[in-house]
């Protein structure tokens, strides 16, 4: 019983996290892209069009604006420099699915293994205060861009105790795991071990 409530609850979280999802997008979507038209009320938007997407360029230069990040800390861009290389592959059920696999640059290769200093926002993975894996992004959850970050602007935080969730940038230090295939989640960082730092910035 106490299970099924507990799968309840986490049903419930992940329901709310993605409604406040949709909702913040729509608020910070222009009323004519609401509507569907451009300004003038003449072309419908095409969304199948590429040139809608938010380009990995693009979301790195907006980092800045959401990160103060600490002395010897480790720049987002690092990351987001990895390659995404887009697959197919079949579930045991023969389901096709699309991911994506990294392609690591050699800066990103020699931090494998080593102690990182990380400044970003927390993406809780359950319902709890506290949280012992989460996900780790340079933008807020209330940014336009946090829907937008790729596989090589998310990072899979394993905490050695519970951290209690903030809305605000937390700065982080771990041990940083390559993950060169992950066919579930399409997660290319890991960072274990991980601790709140105390820095001055």
């Amino acid at each position: 019983m106490i299970n099924l409530i507990n799968k309840i609850k986490k049903f419930l979280f992940n329901f709310c996290v993605c409604l406040g999802f949709i909702i913040m997008a729509y608020q910070f979507t222009p009323n004519y892209l609401k509507a569907g038209m451009l300004e003038n009320n003449q072309k419908p938007l095409d969304f199948d069009d590429p040139s809608y997407l938010v380009e990995p360029d693009d979301l790195i230069s907006n980092i800045d604006e959401f990160i103060n990040l600490p002395k010897g800390g480790t720049p987002w861009d690092v990351f987001g420099n990895t390659g995404m290389n887009e697959y197919t592959f079949e579930d045991d059920e023969g389901y096709e699915w699309t991911g994506v696999r990294p392609v690591f640059t050699s800066e990103i290769k020699s931090l494998e293994n080593k102690q990182v200093l990380l400044q970003g926002y927390m993406f809780p993975l359950d319902l709890n205060e506290k949280q012992k894996t989460f996900l780790l992004l340079p933008f807020p959850v209330s940014c336009p861009y946090h829907v937008h970050a790729s596989s090589n602007l998310i990072i899979e935080v394993h905490a050695k105790k519970a951290i209690n969730y903030s809305y605000d940038a937390i700065n982080i230090i771990g041990r940083l795991e390559l993950v060169p295939k992950d066919d579930l989640y399409n997660i290319f960082f890991r960072l274990k071990e991980a601790k709140v730092a105390s820095v001055k910035n």
